[in-house]
């Protein structure tokens, strides 16, 4: 049987106390009555050992053990007879001097009935016996797995020892599935936000193309795979310029005379059509902002001058008590309490987690903002479209202190016309000054609740090479999107006469998720990179995104635009000399697929004499001379609209322009979509569902076999295993069940779901499995913990903890049951195990091997479950 944490406290204080002693000689007896052994037996024994010890050579010997025979006959014959588990005694000379003589006596009943009968002088008392019924025989096995990993443990007393691991082979989040994509990939989600392929997952949904008709759907991911692939394909389109780098097995579309094919990135050449998206369509949501807890400082109203009122009773605290503790006067909480004075940021933070009260709960429900003297920042509440463009323009050009927002520009019209915006949005005066030295203008917001908005409700906003654009802006509806992309060409856009717009930075990132951006106003644009080597400035690589085709142009102008009269200007004579002939944006169809559908019409061919090539799929049409040379020539209604549709297709045909080949190790992602498709750095690429099922299981049970192994080299022929407990998310463990051999199988007392493996999965298989092991200590010590916290959170006045608080109750008799971490030392759990004898108080002594244990060392070691409410 187990030992209870009382019965090992006090044997081990008995076994410290002995082990301390050494004798100069074999002179220290120890003897051990093993359970109904006739005391009277022992005795004349030991009267027979005085006598040989007559024979000792050595006189202080001979003195030291005839001595401490007498001293333990005596003390047996007072006890009388033999208790019930036996009696261990032990006695000898223990005096610091040679020559001295200070015969001492001990004795103890074990917790465990005595077997082995033991006499013996010796230089130490023998005290083996006693430290080995210290120690836990019998364990139980654990063993916690899923598809991923298993772990098998054995439970000890109330320790969990890890025994093995092992990490299974079967593809999943943590093993490649074959197609991937380097880390760093952008993904396109529903909701708005732009990706990073490693930080994709499911449920997160995505956009995805239906295959059958070429529409832009929502689709969910399944599955995600990570891996290292020692090739990188780095594939480049043009019109416009797309860059994607993946495995060599990565599944891209390719358009064929035919439609579409698949084909892996190995297999596909210069010239031949990838497709992407003409636009993404994101519905978006205004974002809500939590300003008011940026604000310097606050007007409590009066049911939050009650509640602080309320919450300091409640503590038991006078406001001189409240004073001390936050390191204030008196007079400072009465003010707050009474309303004379309003509160600044800072103190009310710490007066609500002094209190403990949501400071942010408090804000937004008990206090308006302190506006002094008329002129205060006017924070927004809402992500709406000023504070976009603001951020727009501060990603791009700006830079952020304690307490101000500085913007840098080459042009006064625009500094002016920002100045006079935001001043009127935030109600502030802006510092603007020309800084002649370095050609630039400045504009200064100074304000620190408006540094603290942004700080903490874009934490994406960060150095320049780090920034990313907001989940808050991704999310916004278009109309916000548009204002954040005006901001942001402000401040870094720039238009080459008779070529386009661009905008560029060392933030490769950013520059990428611009051009996804972009997508939802159907802006197409190129992404380019350089290397920067001739730069003696920087070793930074530059990225630029381009806008050249003349739509994409005329959309930008009309939905975006510049604040530079100047930029406005160029764009719009850049606008009138582009043609409207397009390489950009084409047709997807095949054209000898439309000639199909024409001629099934019944219309003559020679009706579209402009297009001949193209029904012949010598070349492909843009969507503007489709429109003008064939859909405004059918007259036919169904025709038109069955061209239309054909016209009005949200996917375009991108051509490869180069491949090259990366010799080098690289970590690389693959994920898995319902729908079999998803938007990665603006291409429309396959991916794997399904593809690896069958590897999977084939995987799956080989895993089971070795787990079945190591589970019998464990525990096949321990005596002390009392049975196994296996658990595990899902219907893996019952599929792993059937390899285990029928000995070991047989040994399995209970089952359990848990959420986890590893060691969270192993404490929670513990924790979930109370009904088997109900008898042990283990659940005795939670159970009673437990029920101690639970009356801490329900009636706080029936418990109480802490050494000298627990004392104070202790001493008055309202103690029920006293709790005594093992991690107290020998005199303060005497100390307070005397006091509880005399109230006949129930003692309990917790192991810190439990969570629950742990967390009774941690606030304080003492608690006390009281027979009535206290009020301390």
């Amino acid at each position: 049987m187990s030992l209870t944490e009382r019965q090992k406290h006090l044997l081990k204080k008995f076994v410290n106390e002995l082990i301390k002693y050494k004798g100069r000689h074999t002179e220290l007896v120890s003897v051990y009555i093993p359970a109904g052994y006739d005391m009277n037996k022992i005795i004349g024994h030991l009267y027979q050992e005085q006598d040989t010890a007559s024979n000792i050579k050595s006189t202080s010997t001979r003195k030291n053990v005839i001595g401490a025979l007498e001293k333990m006959i005596q003390h047996l014959k007072v006890v009388g007879h033999t208790p019930e588990n036996g009696l261990a005694a032990f006695s000898g000379n223990i005096a610091e001097r040679e020559g001295q003589e200070d015969i001492k006596v001990w004795s103890i009943e074990p917790p465990v009935p005595l077997k082995t009968r033991i006499y013996r002088c010796d230089k130490e008392f023998v005290l083996d016996l006693l430290i080995d019924m210290m120690e836990v025989k019998e364990v139980y096995g654990l063993i916690v797995m899923d598809r991923r990993e298993a772990d098998i443990a054995y439970l000890k007393g109330k320790t969990i020892i890890s025994l093995e691991s092992k990490k299974s082979n079967v593809p999943g989040k943590t093993k490649a599935g074959g197609q991937c994509q380097v880390f760093g990939t952008l993904i396109q989600s529903v909701s708005g936000s732009i990706l990073k392929i490693e930080n994709c997952h499911n449920p997160v949904q995505v956009k995805s193309m239906i295959i059958n008709n070429y529409s832009i759907k929502d689709s969910q991911i399944t599955d995600k795979w990570i891996n290292k692939k020692n090739e990188v394909y780095k594939i480049k389109t043009i019109y416009p310029q797309l860059i994607i780098e993946c495995s060599k097995d990565h599944l891209f579309f390719v358009i064929t005379n035919d439609g579409l094919v698949q084909k892996p990135a190995e297999e596909l050449k210069i010239g031949e059509n990838l497709i992407m998206p003409e636009k993404i369509d994101i519905k978006g949501e205004l974002q809500k902002l939590n300003s008011k807890q940026y604000y310097n400082s606050f007007i409590i109203n009066k049911e939050g001058k009650k509640l602080l009122i309320e919450k300091r009773k409640e503590k038991r605290l006078l406001q001189r008590q409240l004073a001390k503790e936050m390191e204030l006067t008196q007079t400072a909480i009465s003010f707050v309490e009474s309303g004379k004075r309003n509160i600044n940021r800072n103190l009310l933070k710490k007066l609500c987690e002094t209190l403990n009260f949501s400071f942010e709960e408090f804000l937004q429900k008990y206090t308006l903002p302190n506006y002094h003297q008329g002129s205060y920042i006017k924070l927004p509440e809402i992500l709406d479209e000023n504070l976009a463009q603001f951020l727009g323009y501060y990603i791009g050009d700006g830079c952020i202190e304690e307490d101000r927002v500085t913007f840098f520009e080459q042009r006064k019209e625009v500094v002016l016309a920002y100045k006079k915006k935001f001043d009127e949005y935030f109600n502030l005066n802006s510092s603007y000054k020309f800084r002649e030295s370095k050609n630039y203008h400045q504009l200064k917001f100074t304000s620190r609740p408006l540094v603290r908005l942004i700080k903490k409700e874009f934490p994406e906003i960060k150095k320049a090479l780090d920034s990313q654009i907001p989940d808050k802006i991704l999310q916004s509806p278009k109309n916000i999107i548009v204002y954040f992309l005006k901001g942001l060409f402000d401040a870094e856009g720039y238009v080459k006469k008779n070529e386009g717009i661009g905008i560029g930075s060392n933030n490769k990132i950013l520059i990428k998720q611009i051009q996804l951006l972009l997508l939802r106003y159907s802006i197409l644009s190129s992404f380019i990179e350089y290397d920067n080597k001739n730069n003696p400035y920087s070793n930074n690589p530059i990225y630029k995104l381009q806008i050249n085709e003349k739509k994409s142009l005329e959309t930008f102008n009309n939905h975006i635009g510049f604040t530079s009269i100047e930029k406005s200007i160029t764009l719009s004579e850049t606008i009138k000399k582009k043609s409207d002939k397009s390489l950009v944006r084409q047709i997807i169809y095949p054209g000898s697929e439309v000639r199909n559908i024409i001629e099934k019409a019944g219309y003559n061919l020679e009706l579209f004499p402009k297009v001949t090539n193209f029904f012949r799929n010598k070349r492909m049409m843009s969507k503007q001379t489709f429109k003008n040379s064939i859909l405004n020539y059918v007259k036919d209604k169904k025709l038109y609209k069955r061209l239309e549709e054909i016209y009005n297709i949200p996917i375009l045909p991108v051509k490869i322009n180069k491949i090259e080949i990366i010799n080098k190790i690289t970590k690389m992602v693959d994920i898995s979509v319902k729908d079999q498709s998803f938007i990665a750095d603006g291409l429309i690429v396959h991916n794997s569902a399904h593809r690896f099922e069958r590897l999977r299981e084939d995987a799956a049970k080989e895993f089971y076999k070795r787990c079945a192994e190591m589970a019998k080299k464990e525990f096949l022929g321990n005596k002390n295993l009392k049975g196994i407990i296996v658990g595990g998310p899902g219907p893996t463990k019952y599929d792993f069940i059937n390899y285990l051999a029928t000995e070991i199988k047989n040994k399995i007392i209970a089952t359990k779901d848990i959420s986890y493996t590893g060691d969270f999965g192993l404490q929670e298989l513990v924790d979930k499995s109370d009904d088997v092991l109900s008898s042990e200590d283990i659940m005795n010590e939670k159970k009673i913990m437990i029920k101690f916290f639970e009356s801490l959170a329900k009636t706080p006045n029936k418990v109480s903890y802490g050494f000298k608080e627990v004392k104070v109750v202790l001493e008055m008799g309202v103690v029920e049951t006293l709790l005594l971490s093992e991690d107290l030392n020998d005199d303060e759990i005497d100390e307070l195990e005397s006091i509880a004898k005399k109230f006949k108080t129930e003692v309990v002594i917790i192991s810190t091997e439990t969570r629950e244990g742990a967390q009774l060392r941690d606030i304080g070691k003492v608690a006390a479950l009281l027979r009535y409410e206290v009020h301390q």
